[in-house]
């Protein structure tokens, strides 16, 4: 068997399974009828929030890019540009097995075709990454401190302190090359070389801290709209808005938390194609923990994951056709700006 066909299966394998148990047993799960009807007659006006704060989440999440791309180097990218990369991108990873991998080379290409270093885009990575997940442990302590959620605190605290850690290390290293470089200097011959190259590379890094500070900003900025777009769709079936409190058969913003962190820890999983099945069982579960019917929360959950996941894959899928497809980026046949830039000077 064919790896590429072999990958396709592993990867829709578990989604077949899902659909085939959902028929198998329609008669004797009688609350996912129940909630798509009471999906059916959600509020239109916290919907339309909802597509908002999506949409939103996504543009949050392109002005970090722009604001680690732009801080401190000599080229300028605009904020649709970042959007765009951001649509297409997301729609690779969340559709496709493997689709991480494909999403991350897809960006790579495009933000070298900028004119970005490879230790910019290095850095972009892991910055981004770990920004993102210092936000959505810190959302996980939140729900843990103030509603008493079942989740292993001291993981979490271990968790930002890591990545608290790792922030601070390549921030501390983009702006201590010299020091860096009496260190690699130390190294073996036959890795110094490498060493050096990397610590060069790294030292064209250039970016404030006011820079650092607006890019985190925009991060937490992402996670909370994303969680909102939860909020908007609790809202929307219990035509309600959740506060501190909760009457029956309601949940809080806390519990809208934390229902959020078992969400995005169950899509990291991508067991499935965008964790279709994971991701509604952890989040619906999580709802009715907090305070909500079974009925309420499966539809809650179902206009979450139809406006986060599907309509902005979609829409990052056109993106994607529209900008990017047959230009060779996926093949990395587009000239780099950054590598044309290299070349002039070398001449």
């Amino acid at each position: 068997m064919k790896p590429t066909l072999k990958s396709w299966i592993k990867w829709l394998a578990p989604l077949v399974v899902l659909i085939v148990a959902l028929v198998a047993f329609r008669d004797e799960l009688p609350f996912l009828g129940e909630a798509f009807y009471t999906l059916l007659e959600a509020s239109p006006l916290p919907l339309v929030f909802a597509v908002l704060t999506a949409v939103g989440a996504i543009v949050a999440m392109a002005e970090v890019m722009r604001l680690l791309m732009n801080s401190g180097n000599d080229f300028d990218v605009s904020l649709k540009d970042t959007t765009a990369i951001t649509l297409a991108s997301n729609a690779w990873s969340t559709s496709l097995p493997g689709g991480p991998a494909f999403s991350a080379w897809l960006t790579y290409r495009v933000q070298r075709s900028w004119g970005a270093s490879v230790a910019l885009c290095g850095w972009f990575f892991v910055v981004s990454s770990v920004i993102s997940t210092m936000w959505l442990v810190l959302i996980g302590i939140g729900a843990v401190l103030f509603l008493g959620a079942e989740l292993n605190l001291l993981t979490l605290l271990a968790t930002l302190a890591l990545t608290v850690l790792v922030i601070f290390a390549v921030y501390w290293a983009t702006r201590n090359p010299d020091t860096l470089r009496r260190w690699v200097s130390r190294l073996p011959t036959k890795l110094r070389g490498s060493a050096v190259k990397v610590v060069d590379q790294l030292a064209t890094v250039e970016m404030s801290g006011r820079a650092f500070a607006g890019a985190s900003a925009y991060s937490l900025l992402n996670r909370l709209l994303d969680a909102m777009t939860l909020y908007f769709a609790v809202w929307a079936v219990v035509d309600i808005a959740p506060g501190f409190t909760a009457d029956q058969n309601q949940t809080t913003i806390m519990g809208v938390a934390l229902a959020y962190v078992m969400a995005k820890l169950a899509g990291t999983a991508q067991i499935t194609p965008g964790g279709v099945g994971t991701v509604e069982a952890l989040t619906a579960g999580a709802l009715v923990a907090s305070g909500m019917t079974l009925v309420d929360a499966t539809a809650a959950t179902l206009i979450y994951r139809i406006i986060s996941f599907a309509l902005i894959t979609l829409i990052g899928w056109i993106v994607y056709l529209v900008r990017y497809a047959g230009k060779g980026y996926m093949l990395g046949r587009v000239s780099p700006a950054a590598d044309t830039k290299d070349a002039g000077a070398k001449d």
